[in-house]
Parts: structure tokens; C-alpha cells; sequence
């Protein structure tokens, strides 16, 4: 099966981890630059992306396997496969444009060359990824740790941060890549005592994304208003989440993205035909309608290990 460009290019960029690692060597620090990829448990995510980078000549090495065997997280290490990871990306790419386009500056400008002899071009090097990472915490080799190190005050005359192409609009492809990437669609269950169950449910979809792109927020923003979306949007110091949380939204939402994902699709189908068509018909609140619709969810949704109210959950409860 062949994916859209700008699809690959939506879940690529919300499941990459862009990375500037230093490490010790006999005669200082060397840089080694790293793209790591997130498959989210997913052995379909896993084809795709690996089919994807097979096809485009990009080597690429699993870093963690769970018990089935199936990649959970692959990474690509070699400077000509990142360039050419890059060149499929750029323009399209929004959350790791910034920084995928600095390691591909880098292996242009210094491939070949020893930072680890370099201690002033080290710290040129690795202060403007520092800037980048205003987030991190707890990490030991910070921009300070390094300027103790090699006992140098100052950085002066860091590398320049570069000025990567963003696109001016994102498309739907893209969207419902992002969607894949870092997104879900859920049943919400809760205690209501006004229900005659005593319990309630909502339809829910979102994208979370951790420590996002400052343009991420205004290019999704801008997507879905054209389509006449309204979500909720909440963020903080460590991501932002998008919300859909009336069930016309989450319909409609599902109507334009949810037919272009791959690892979310059954998920999106069954909401879609199914579902929603329920809630709306009020099923919901009788219990073996509440009970008919959680058994439908829990078999096509991902795993879910502490999630409190399951089917097992409801038939103790109602001694069903």
C-alpha cells in the first residue's frame, strides 16, 4: 500500500525525536546526531514507517522490541540517511523543522571535522540546541555543565540557528497523520448519579502533543476553523491538547481526518458507523446499551492497562 506524502509527513513529524547527544571520548565530547521514532506499540505504524524508509533508501536500526516483537521505537543514525529523511520533509515538516534542519546544517558544514579537539567549537555547536530544548530538566549534559568542563565563560559566536521552510497551509493528509502520530479518539466514562445507570459517557477526540513547535498551535488552529471546527484547546509548559468533546464535533472531525489515518482507522470507523450513531440515539443510557457499546470499544481500541472502567468493571458492578 503507498502513503500520501504529506500524510507520512504529518505522522513523522509529531512521532520523531530529533537528537544532538554528546558522549565522551579520550580526547573530549563528540556530537552524534540521532533521529529516533516513535511507533506507539503499534505494528502497523511500524510497517508503514519502516516500509517508508525502506523505500526511500533510509537505513534504520530498532531500538526497543516489545514481547511480540513488533518495534516500539526506531532510530537512523547516518548522516546521509538523516539528509535525505530531511529532504523529503522539508517544507511540509512544522514541529521538527527547526530542528532536523540544524543536524542537516551540521553534517553539511562539519562532517569530517573533530569537535571532540574543539572545545570552543563544541560549545558553538551545542548551544543553539540547547535554545531549542528550553524544556529539558534534570539532564546532565546542559550548555552550564559543559561551560564548567572545559572552563570557558562564554559562548561566543554560536553557530546560527536556522531558518527552516514551514508550509503556509497544512492539508487534511497531513492532519490525520498528526492524528496517528499523537492522537486518539475515546469513550469517557464517569459517575453520574443523574443518569439512571449512575454512570455517564461522552465521545472524545484530541491530539496531544509534548513541548510543540511554537507554529504548530496556529497551523491547526488555522486548519480547522476553514472546515468550521471548534475545539478546545489547552497547553502548557509541556504540551498542548486539542480537543473535540461535542459529539458533533468529534463526528465531523472524524468524517474529514478520521478516513485518511492508517493505525486509528478501525477506531475512527467504529466511532463513525457505530458508536456515534448510538450515543445519539441515547443507548448509552440504558445499561446494556452502556455495556454493548464499552465491549465494541474495548475490542478495537488500543490497549487500555489502567483504564478503571472496563466491561469487567460494569458486569461486577451490575451483576451482569
Amino acid at each position: 500500500m503507498e502513503f500520501d506524502e504529506e500524510y507520512l509527513a504529518g505522522l513523522l513529524d509529531y512521532c520523531t525525536r530529533p537528537s544532538l547527544e554528546p558522549y565522551p571520548m579520550t580526547t573530549g565530547y563528540g556530537l552524534k546526531k540521532v533521529l529516533y521514532i516513535s511507533l506507539r506499540k503499534s505494528e502497523i505504524l511500524a510497517s508503514v514507517v519502516r516500509k517508508f524508509l525502506e523505500n526511500n533508501g533510509i537505513e534504520h536500526q530498532n531500538t526497543r522490541i516489545n514481547s511480540n516483537g513488533v518495534p516500539e521505537e526506531i532510530k537512523i543514525v547516518r548522516n546521509e540517511d538523516i539528509i535525505n529523511f530531511y529532504d523529503i520533509g522539508s517544507g511540509i515538516f512544522i514541529n521538527i523543522a527547526e530542528k532536523i534542519e540544524y543536524l542537516n546544517q551540521l553534517i553539511r558544514e562539519y562532517k569530517g571535522q573533530n569537535i571532540a579537539t574543539d572545545n570552543e567549537l563544541f560549545l558553538r555547536i551545542y548551544a543553539p540546541w540547547t535554545k531549542m530544548h528550553s524544556h529539558w530538566k534534570n539532564k546532565k549534559y546542559t550548555l552550564d555543565y559543559f561551560k564548567e568542563e572545559f572552563d570557558i565563560n562564554s559562548v561566543e559566536n554560536p553557530i546560527t540557528c536556522p531558518n527552516p521552510e514551514y508550509p503556509s497551509t497544512i492539508s487534511t493528509k497531513y492532519v490525520a497523520g498528526a492524528f496517528d502520530g499523537s492522537g486518539n479518539v475515546s469513550l469517557v466514562m464517569s459517575e453520574d448519579p443523574a443518569n439512571n445507570t449512575g454512570y455517564g459517557m461522552n465521545i472524545s477526540a484530541r491530539v496531544t502533543i509534548s513541548h510543540p513547535d511554537i507554529r504548530v498551535k496556529p497551523n491547526l488552529i488555522n486548519y480547522f476553523q476553514d472546515n468550521d471546527l471548534d475545539p478546545s484547546i489547552t497547553e502548557n509548559q509541556e504540551r498542548i491538547e486539542i480537543r473535540f468533546d461535542t459529539i458533533d464535533d468529534v463526528e465531523t472531525f472524524i468524517e474529514y481526518v478520521g478516513q485518511h489515518t492508517t493505525y486509528l482507522y478501525p477506531l475512527c470507523d467504529l466511532f463513525f458507523t457505530q458508536l456515534i450513531p448510538a450515543y445519539k440515539d441515547q443507548y448509552h443510557t440504558t445499561k446494556e446499551g452502556f455495556l454493548d457499546m464499552i465491549r465494541a470499544y474495548e475490542e478495537v481500541a488500543p490497549e487500555r492497562k489502567r483504564a478503571k472502567y472496563t466491561t469487567e468493571f460494569f458486569e461486577e458492578k451490575w451483576d451482569v
